[in-house]
């Protein structure tokens, strides 16, 4: 379905490709028999020697790292990234994960990015990196 899709970007295909030994994992959001959305991360990340995160104080890990999370146009505004990544942070807290972290894509305009992690209780620093408990984030969503 991904493929027959004119709005997700075809040569991201290979990452909800991979195998079942893969440290990512992949949340899918459906609308009817369609796919609304796509969530990619991991669980098993330490930030601690990435100098990108240093604007934030980090807590033991493990951390979880979010690569990519993507809706149809046609489902923006539906709850749908909302709920792609509540389902996330709920996976990161079961797996013991202290904080969620990752970067904003910048391959077009990322204002809306940027207000979308805001909103859901992340804080966004410079060089477009953001993160947060998972908790902190479950307590947003649900207070929204």
């Amino acid at each position: 379905m991904l493929e027959e899709s004119e709005d997700f970007p075809q040569n991201l295909l290979h990452l909800y490709r991979r195998g079942r030994f893969s440290p990512y994992r992949t949340f899918v959001a459906w609308r009817g028999d369609a796919i609304a959305g796509v969530l990619t991360g991991s669980f098993n990340a330490d930030f601690a020697e990435d100098r990108n995160f240093d604007s934030f104080e980090l807590p033991p890990e493990p951390h979880a790292f979010l690569e990519r999370v993507h809706v149809r146009e046609s489902a923006r505004g539906l709850g749908v990234g909302r709920a792609l990544i509540e389902m996330y942070a709920n996976e990161a807290s079961a797996r013991g994960c202290s904080f969620i972290g990752g970067s904003i894509d910048l391959s077009s305009d990322p204002t809306a990015r940027k207000a979308f992690f805001g909103g859901l209780g992340f804080e966004v620093c410079e060089l477009d990196i953001f993160g947060a408990h998972p908790t902190d984030v479950l307590v947003t969503i649900a207070n929204h």
